[in-house]
């Protein structure tokens, strides 16, 4: 699979392209997508010898705290629950599709939130940061990086630029005036389209009094 592939796959399966993009950043920041690919430092096993130790039942997969795979699962439930999705289709743990659908089905069941913005957000930093905290929770929550690898994914796949979005103090007084008047938006400074939507509604309202 290549990263138009997994992209394709996952908006089929109901995210917007920038849903799509804030996971496929993640996944990039987690595994370079790579489906196969064990945790370094955890592990004196190769990727392929590990993939294949699982796969055997060699090795206690679930349980031996090594990362593995596209979003590098480490949660023992998590990857018992990889294993198994993998031994239903007949197919590697290492396999690239299988992991795909295991995610989609993962996202779908298990962080119904995060689906829920992954399915309907068009703010791609909102994506990456939610798929960071929320799904991935990494010991470090890098969520500027994963924005910026979620940032390549969509200009490569969609062929446009994404606006570089930063903190702006102007942005948070006028969302803390609009979440005073009860418009429900979040206080964390970052301009996106749906903050900008937001703003014309409300600008339209206070105009109307």
């Amino acid at each position: 699979m290549s990263t138009k592939t997994i992209y394709d796959a996952l908006t089929a399966a109901g995210l917007t392209p920038e849903g799509a993009c804030g996971l496929l950043g993640n996944m990039t920041a987690e595994s370079g997508l790579r489906a196969d690919i064990a945790q370094r430092g955890t592990t004196a096993l190769s990727d392929a010898q590990y993939t294949d130790a699982a796969d055997r039942g060699s090795i206690p997969f679930a349980r031996d705290g090594v990362g593995y795979g596209l979003c590098q699962w480490t949660w023992p439930t998590r990857k018992a629950a990889l294993l198994a999705f993998a031994g239903e289709r007949g197919v590697s743990v290492g396999d690239e599709a299988m992991q795909v659908q295991f995610c989609i089905r993962e996202l779908r069941e298990d962080f119904p939130g995060v689906w829920r913005v992954l399915t309907s957000s068009h703010d791609l930093y909102e994506c990456a940061r939610i798929v960071c905290v929320q799904y991935e929770r990494p010991a470090v929550n890098n969520i500027d990086a994963r924005h910026a690898y979620a940032q390549r994914c969509f200009r490569e796949l969609s062929g446009t630029e994404t606006p570089c979005f930063s903190p702006d103090l102007s942005v948070l007084v006028l969302q803390a005036v609009m979440r005073g008047s009860g418009c429900d938006v979040e206080l964390d400074g970052r301009k996106s389209a749906d903050f900008f939507a937001k703003l014309r509604k409300f600008t339209a309202d206070m105009e109307a009094c």
